[in-house]
């Protein structure tokens, strides 16, 4: 399994730390059961490319300079602009003020929430998941929490966060057998902030593992990288799919059955070989 490459492919100037600590704890995350297949391998890659900026932020900075950016990015913990001045450059008193008495951290006053701030690929938060998950990948994350933020460990980090974290009764890395972006998006964010990016990372590192083939079959459901060469490549044809969002909706399969339906194939609504192949030469 090409990891290497598929790291690049999804974050083109990622440290080779990153690049490297993968590799070095392959067996540990094999073991999580993220590398079980091309898909899981690359719903792993693509979602910590997204969440560390690829690969260059570790650990959360929560240094805010306008008291109105506060107020945007926690609404629930600030009342008003007035309020926020007071944590306006201090990132220390912000995490302890926002992430106090949650995720198991105690109050203000105990510095759990700098102390447990966000670190990783996937930006593992608060006492109660650093106990849990140093548990699960045998480090002691809750007595050294910046451990959390070193290559290797984040690495482990993210492949058990997507292997024990679940939703609608399947695990990220069950959705990511789906090749399903959104959902494992929903799992890792809580929300589907970045979702196209997530989409456009995750399917370029599924083509590099996958061999760099352009012609999987898609069908109607499909999302990635893949389904975006497809929509563009029929508007090219003259086939509008809608948006070129990476995802095999109505109109893309009815752009799919028109081009078909033109070219005297099956018309299905499935991209299988023969209809690739009428859509060659396929956009970059």
């Amino acid at each position: 399994m090409k990891l290497k490459s598929a790291i690049r492919a999804a974050a083109r100037n990622a440290p080779a730390t990153a690049v490297r600590a993968l590799h070095d704890v392959r067996t540990e995350v094999a073991a999580q059961g993220a590398l079980d297949n091309e898909r899981r391998a690359a719903h792993l890659i693509g979602q910590c490319a997204h969440e560390s900026a690829s690969f260059t932020r570790v650990s959360e900075s929560l240094f805010y300079t306008t008291a109105e950016r506060l107020v945007a990015v926690f609404p629930r913990h600030f009342d008003d602009v007035a309020q926020a001045r007071g944590f306006v450059r201090d990132p220390e008193k912000v995490a302890n003020y926002v992430y106090g008495n949650r995720m198991g951290n105690g109050g203000p006053r105990t510095g759990d929430g700098f102390r447990f701030r966000g670190r990783g690929y996937l930006q593992l938060t608060g006492r109660e998941n650093y106990r849990r998950f140093g548990k699960r990948i045998h480090v002691d994350l809750e007595g050294t929490p910046d451990l959390a933020a070193q290559p290797a460990t984040a690495w482990l980090i993210a492949a058990s966060y997507l292997a024990n974290r679940s939703r609608l009764r399947k695990t990220a890395l069950e959705w990511a057998d789906d090749n399903n972006v959104e959902a494992v998006t929903r799992i890792v964010n809580g929300g589907i902030h970045g979702l196209e990016e997530r989409r456009r990372r995750t399917g370029r590192a599924l083509s590099v593992l996958e061999g760099g083939t352009l012609r999987p079959k898609l069908k109607k459901g499909a999302e990635g990288h893949f389904v975006e060469i497809l929509q563009n490549a029929l508007a090219a044809k003259g086939f509008s799919p809608g948006a070129i969002d990476g995802d095999f909706g109505p109109k893309t399969r009815i752009a799919v059955k028109a081009l078909q339906g033109a070219f005297g194939l099956k018309v299905d609504g499935v991209v299988g070989e023969d209809t690739w192949k009428k859509l060659e030469p396929l956009p970059s």
